[in-house]
């Protein structure tokens, strides 16, 4: 009978360290060498949060994003698409409530090809009419299928819930239907304006030397203008509420029960993320154990941590039969509360493992390294605090997670969401105790 192998403790892991530039006209540049990845991410990170975008337009900078691979000024429409093929480059955007950020990924002995035409979809992109109204369009759609699937109802209200009407936190990201649909090209084109270098960083990851800086120089450091510093607004709780949207004839009712939480420079936030990891972070927490394992009452419950720029919330979600939704609460309100039941040493050392386990896996590639480093910035945080809270993550306790959960965790000021079947539901709840 052969003999079980042993599983070694992962060796020590960092996040790889940044070499810091700035260019003349203030933009700042971030490098980090990585040596054997021949594919290459640079990001351009642009602090403009959307709490930045007029009331009546929300969903401009997800437009604006949108336009920006659809041509510049001397590579108009598909001569754009053909000219990043042709150096095997891709251009991808990701808009975040608190900024956006702008990617390349290509092959290394390619990045000076591709760096520029980067810097033209930044910098000077065409923001056609057409584009910006077939981009509206697209968006509307979207809009309309995020509107028929119920979990993402979910999401939406839980934040209009949890956040007050002057906080932009408390819409989507990429706008609703009447913001969105009044989106103009000009609007576009102003929004555009907002983008300058002094809000800017640059970020370049991959197996890269010294020539890299002068590449990055030339191609952005003529890039010039200025525009009024960027505001991040505390979102402010509008006050603990439920709501009830109704699904006529709906089988199943998604869930969201949560409330206000933390962000990542919060001294607590290692601890209480471990703590919410055991709770419902992983298949194997307390939350899906009993409300999937033993009740059977959905296919799977999870408990999440989300941190802002500043401020941030935390949920429980999951998808549950409209008969048993009402006491799913109820068993999940029971569940969250450690008071009488603190995490343990086993529960913690796992949620440890898997966040320092999986991060040398999370960080396998250029694209990720960099992702993470523009994620970092545009929540105020320093390149360095990956691995900072690695170590934080380490340290912590079952004494210190449960400590920090009972603290932060406010089980007598609870959201409540839940889309479903009203007529099937609203007597339930109710008997409860919840207010729908």
């Amino acid at each position: 009978m052969s003999t079980r192998p042993v599983v070694a403790a992962p060796p020590a892991w960092q996040f790889p360290v940044a070499e810091s530039h700035r260019l003349p006209n203030g933009v700042d540049l971030l490098v980090h060498r990585l040596p054997g990845q021949h594919v290459a991410t640079v990001t351009v990170v642009l602090d403009l949060p959307l709490a930045a975008e007029p009331a009546d337009r929300e969903g401009v900078a997800t437009i604006t994003a949108r336009c920006l691979d659809e041509g510049t000024a001397d590579l108009p429409g598909a001569a754009f698409s053909t000219a990043l093929e042709a150096c095997g480059a891709a251009l991808g955007v990701q808009v975040m409530l608190s900024g956006v950020h702008v990617d390349v990924d290509v092959p290394t002995s390619r990045l000076a090809e591709a760096v520029p035409l980067l810097r033209d979809a930044v910098v000077r992109p065409l923001l056609d009419e057409a584009d910006v109204a077939r981009h509206v369009g697209l968006r509307l759609a979207q809009i309309d299928q995020q509107q028929a699937n119920s979990a993402a109802t979910a999401g939406v209200e839980y934040r209009r819930l949890l956040y007050a009407d002057a906080s932009r936190a408390q819409r989507p990201n990429g706008g609703d239907a009447e913001t969105v649909g009044a989106v103009t090209a000009a609007d576009v084109r102003a929004w555009h304006r907002l983008v300058t270098p002094g809000r800017t960083t640059i970020i370049v990851a991959g197996d890269v030397d010294s020539s890299v800086v002068g590449l990055i120089e030339d191609a952005f450091g003529a890039w010039d203008g200025d525009a009024p510093g960027a505001d991040h607004p505390v979102p402010r709780a509008s006050g603990p509420s439920a709501k009830l949207v109704h699904r006529p004839g709906a089988v199943q009712a998604d869930i969201r029960l949560g409330g206000i939480g933390i962000d990542r420079t919060h001294p607590r936030w290692a601890d209480l993320l471990i703590g919410v990891h055991a709770m419902g972070g992983a298949f194997g927490s307390r939350v899906n154990l009993v409300l999937r394992e033993e009740k059977g009452w959905t296919y799977g419950a999870r408990v999440g941590l989300t941190g802002m720029r500043r401020g941030g919330f935390w949920g429980t979600s999951g998808s549950f039969r409209t008969e048993v939704v009402a006491d799913a609460i109820t068993e999940a309100r029971r569940l969250l509360d450690v008071t009488d039941n603190p995490f343990t040493d086993a529960e913690v050392a796992d949620a440890i493992r898997w966040f320092t386990g999986i991060s040398p896996l999370q960080y396998a590639t250029a694209d990720a390294v960099a992702g993470q480093t523009a994620s970092n910035l545009l929540l105020g945080l320093d390149p360095g605090w990956t691995t900072s809270n690695l170590a934080a993550i380490s340290a912590v306790t079952a004494e210190s997670a449960t400590a920090a959960y009972h603290e932060l965790i406010d089980l007598d000021n609870l959201w409540l969401v839940v889309v479903g079947d009203a007529d099937q539901l609203t007597d339930p709840l109710r008997s409860a105790g919840w207010n729908v």
